[in-house]
């Protein structure tokens, strides 16, 4: 009985165990969003969910990173990665998750201000849904967030999404989770991401 409760206690505060803390993210995702008002996860499983934004200077910066615009899609998923790497500089010390570290802790008992894999897919999500919005992203369409694992093979795992228009095949994840804040994220293959790919692993 005892081995039961303790690892249900880990599964439970273990970094994306599973559903968020507070409240339905798609809940979330319903709230109107502009550059200069959205809502971003923090806390691991989104347990807090604040509302912040971005200057017009800011928000300039990052659209300066589509000009000139790609050529294709390889070049687009390049600076995509280089925009959401600016979110985070921008959006960091508005929120408290400037010092957010690589990774999650498996066991991690002061994460008010660090994230999770949730929180991350969560928060690239809403980056990619305004950069598209705005007209940015011309090659790709914003796709679901991506699992991975099931605790018996791997620890579980999320990632926000892409897809080529041309080539509905070809989906990305955009995964900010493996390295600290501000940091670009991984843009890799879903299906290689799928398989238990980590930076470690190229």
């Amino acid at each position: 009985m005892r081995l039961g409760l303790g690892v249900c206690l880990i599964f439970s505060l273990s970094a994306c165990s599973g559903n968020p803390a507070s409240g339905s993210l798609k809940q979330h995702h319903n709230d109107f969003i502009i550059h200069t008002s959205f809502g971003i996860c923090k806390g691991y499983g989104c347990r807090y969910y604040l509302k912040t934004g971005l200057t017009e200077e800011e928000w300039q910066q990052i659209v300066a990173i589509f000009v000139p615009a790609p050529d294709n899609a390889v070049q687009e998923r390049e600076a995509i990665k280089k925009a959401i790497g600016l979110f985070e500089k921008f959006i960091g010390p508005k929120t408290g998750t400037d010092a957010d570290d690589a990774g999650a802790q498996i066991i991690n008992f002061s994460t008010r201000d660090q994230m999770d894999c949730i929180d991350e897919a969560f928060n690239s999500t809403t980056y990619l849904y305004l950069l598209r919005k705005a007209g940015l992203i011309q090659f790709h369409s914003l796709g679901k967030p991506l699992q991975r694992g099931n605790y018996f093979d791997r620890w579980p795992h999320n990632s926000a999404t892409i897809h080529e228009i041309k080539n509905t095949e070809a989906r990305f994840v955009v995964d900010s989770w493996f390295h600290s804040n501000g940091r670009e994220p991984e843009i890799v293959p879903a299906s290689l991401w799928s398989s238990g790919w980590s930076p470690e692993k190229k």
